[in-house]
């Protein structure tokens, strides 16, 4: 018996140290995603209410992710061509991504697109909180450079005000 035990027990174990599955870690508060296939996580992170939308910004490394409804309330915003929610990225050399812009037709047929889902505004806190999920395929305002962020995450960002768009 103690051998199976023993046994059983050593599986386990060997399972759990050679898992090799990517999990994005959770912080609270947080707001972080994967960027082009890595963990990218913001340092600095804050909310704002400006013309009827929600702003959820994040700041880490130099760059900066805004996220932008356009409505105050709990629901699925659609990101992409004629939304008027958007997603912007701002990378370390000053280079302007958005959910806005077109890629160049001689590099990608597939266009700007991407989801931010707000799930829960938490009035009572002090400051209130704003907590979700998002992802996003943003182009440069030449459309010959694309960032991708996926399974993004924003728990209980602070809701301070004081935001204005990336422009």
């Amino acid at each position: 018996m103690k051998k199976l035990l023993f046994a059983i027990c050593t599986v386990v174990g060997i399972l759990a140290l050679t898992s090799c599955e990517e999990e994005i870690e959770f912080n609270s508060p947080a707001l972080q995603a994967n960027k082009d296939g890595n963990l990218w996580r913001s340092q600095v992170f804050s909310a704002d209410v400006n013309l009827g939308g929600f702003i959820i910004e994040g700041r880490g490394n130099f760059e900066t992710v805004q996220l932008i409804t356009d409505d105050i309330t709990v629901g699925v915003y659609t990101l992409g061509s004629g939304s008027s929610s958007e997603a912007l990225f701002q990378d370390a050399e000053g280079v302007i991504y958005s959910t806005e812009n077109d890629p160049d037709p001689s590099l990608s047929l597939y266009p700007a697109e991407g989801e931010i889902n707000i799930e829960f505004v938490d009035n009572n806190a002090n400051p209130k909180t704003i907590s979700g999920t998002f992802w996003f395929y943003a182009y440069s305002d030449d459309g010959q450079k694309t960032v991708n962020f996926n399974e993004g995450n924003f728990y209980k960002v602070p809701l301070t005000g004081v935001l204005s768009n990336i422009e």
